[in-house]
C-alpha cells in the first residue's frame, strides 16, 4: 500500500503524524460509511479510467504484470463491494503493527519526523 501526500516544507511533521494517526484510526474504528465512501470511489475511478485510452492501457498493463491476467470489471466491482468495515479494519492493524512501514521524501525534509518515530505511533 502507498499513501502519497504533500505539503509545505513547515507542515511535514504534521502531515506524517496525521497520515500514522489515519491508519492507526482505520484500525481501531473505521466506519462502515467511511468504506461505503471509499468504495463509490474507487468504482467511479474504475469506470471514468474506462473511457481514456491511455488510462485503459495503463490499467491492462497494471492488472497482468501483478496479477497475470486481466479480470473483467464486473469482477473488480464485485470484489470491492465485497469488502467490509472488518476486513479494512484488519488490513489496517496489520499495517500498523507489521512493522514494515517505509517513507521517502523529496523536497527540504529538515522537519521531517524519523521513521522510527511514525513507527511508534502506528504500533500505539
Amino acid at each position: 500500500m502507498t499513501v502519497y501526500a504533500g505539503t509545505a516544507a513547515a507542515d511535514l511533521a504534521a502531515l506524517a503524524e496525521l497520515t500514522a494517526d489515519e491508519l492507526r484510526r482505520a484500525a481501531d474504528d473505521l466506519t462502515p460509511r467511511e468504506v461505503e465512501r471509499a468504495r463509490a470511489q474507487m468504482k467511479a475511478g474504475l469506470l471514468m479510467g474506462l473511457e481514456s485510452p491511455s488510462a485503459r492501457a495503463e490499467r491492462l498493463a497494471k492488472l497482468l504484470a501483478i496479477w497475470g491476467h486481466v479480470p473483467p470489471v464486473s469482477e473488480s466491482i464485485a470484489r470491492m463491494d465485497a469488502v467490509t468495515p472488518a476486513a479494512v479494519r484488519a488490513f489496517a492493524e496489520g499495517l500498523c503493527t507489521s512493522g514494515r512501514a517505509a517513507m521517502a521524501l523529496y523536497g527540504p525534509i529538515a522537519r521531517a519526523p524519523e521513521l522510527a518515530a511514525l513507527k511508534g505511533r502506528l504500533a500505539a
